[in-house]
């Protein structure tokens, strides 16, 4: 028996159960969430947290002029792609006016995959709030 209408239903729904689409990746990702974070562009630094935790991000860096930010970077990315999350080490140096010794801060970020849509890439957020920071304990 030959069911040709069959077989071609059966390709056309297994080839819409394809892979989740991981959208830019998490290296570029990341990448911009660093950059946000050097250039002081808070508001856009938060766009990359689960937004429950968006508010208490920007509490944590209000506008603050003594606040010089030197260098921004992710250390390391530990990716377990197939089960849509990831670990990453960022740290930040800087140094608040009127001292001039720069210091440093490290957040171990737990990134997450989330697919809002089916018909659109997935999306990577921080999961996890950041640490203090020492100039707001």
């Amino acid at each position: 028996m030959r069911c040709p209408g069959l077989i071609l239903l059966l390709l056309v729904l297994t080839a819409c159960l394809g892979p989740i689409d991981a959208g830019p990746g998490l290296p570029k990702t990341s990448q911009g969430f660093s950059e946000a974070m050097r250039w002081r562009d808070f508001q856009n630094a938060a766009l990359y947290l689960q937004p429950e935790l968006r508010d208490v991000f920007l509490d944590q860096f209000k506008q603050d002029d003594d606040l010089h930010i030197v260098d921004s970077r992710i250390l390391k990315v530990d990716l377990h792609d197939n089960e849509g999350w990831a670990e990453a080490e960022y740290v930040m140096e800087y140094y608040r006016l009127p001292s001039s010794r720069v210091q440093k801060w490290q957040w171990s970020q737990r990134w997450r995959l989330v697919q809002q849509k089916m018909t659109k890439p997935g999306v990577w957020l921080i999961e996890n709030a950041p640490p203090a920071l020492p100039w707001n304990e």
